[in-house]
């Protein structure tokens, strides 16, 4: 089925009309500024510029689809049809039907939640010290990465052919056959036929401690371990390389960063504290 761009946009506009009525009390300041162009009326009720300017905001990325005079001419359409939907519905008092006035009432409910919370939070704010001082104190916990090393392993089961096989893969190391090609053979690790025992970068409390303690014993590139033995069997280890800490140095990047996170920490907390006093201020019963 082939659904018309109309139609679409009509889909779309439904929602952005309810949306127009919920910020409306928002848009008085901005009219003040400069009476917006009447583009229709409808049995007397105007459609505006601004609220063709609003729907198209409302639309987000796929307002795109509707620049130009021949779009926003769309919309005006559109939001002809709303009027004229919602008018109807007001003759036919569609508006006084339960399920209606419940959804209504929930909807100014969930609005003046917000109205509530934006009141509330209105005056939170982080300064660039603050910022700063969080980073000096927490560079450790949230801004080091930790040291790597990058190795392979070669996994072999414990049981009684686990020394043969061990046995074979150290002679044959000797003999020049590369590690990859020897855990691609040998290694009862998932995927090790494909990746060669590759387990990439990892810093330290990742691998089991009995693994981590023999792979990051390894001092150069290349180094091969003798094995270890863990609750997944036998491992021999080759290490590719190393890399060290990394202090994330201050920014304007990172400190924006940090505001933002600041924010959000001062307004849940603020949140917190103000339910808990409207739980005294009001009468809450839970069962």
């Amino acid at each position: 089925m082939i659904i018309s761009k109309k139609f679409l946009t009509c889909v779309c506009l439904c929602a952005v009309f309810v949306g127009l009525f919920a910020c409306a009390c928002y848009s008085a300041e901005s009219e003040d500024v400069a009476s917006p162009k009447i583009l229709a009326k409808v049995n007397g009720e105007e459609i505006t510029e601004l609220d063709v300017i609003r729907a198209l905001q409302m639309l987000g990325q796929q307002a795109m689809l509707y620049g130009g005079e021949q779009g926003q001419k769309m919309i005006l359409d559109e939001l002809i049809s709303l009027k004229l939907f919602a008018l109807d519905a007001k003759d036919k008092k569609l508006d006084e039907n339960p399920e209606f006035q419940q959804a209504v009432e929930d909807f100014k409910n969930r609005m003046l939640v917000q109205v509530a919370m934006m009141d509330l939070l209105k005056d939170v704010s982080v300064t660039d010290d603050e910022a700063k001082k969080f980073y000096d104190e927490h560079v450790t916990e949230y801004f080091t990465e930790p040291a790597k090393i990058h190795a392979s392993h070669i996994l072999i089961s414990d049981d009684n052919s686990s020394q043969d096989i061990i046995a074979k893969i150290q002679a044959e190391l000797r003999n020049g056959v590369s590690f990859d090609e020897l855990a691609k053979k040998y290694s009862i690790e998932p995927g090790a036929k494909s990746t060669g025992g590759d387990l990439g970068d990892f810093p330290r409390g990742v691998m089991v401690k009995e693994f981590e303690n023999v792979a990051f014993a390894l001092k150069n590139p290349g180094d091969i371990s003798d094995p270890v033995k863990t609750r997944f069997g036998w491992h021999i280890i080759k290490l590719h390389g190393t890399s060290p800490e990394n202090v994330i140095q201050y920014n304007d990047e990172l400190k924006a960063h940090i505001i933002q996170e600041l924010q959000n920490i001062k307004s849940s907390e603020l949140l917190r504290q103000h339910s808990e006093e409207l739980e005294k201020k009001y009468q809450v019963e839970r069962f």
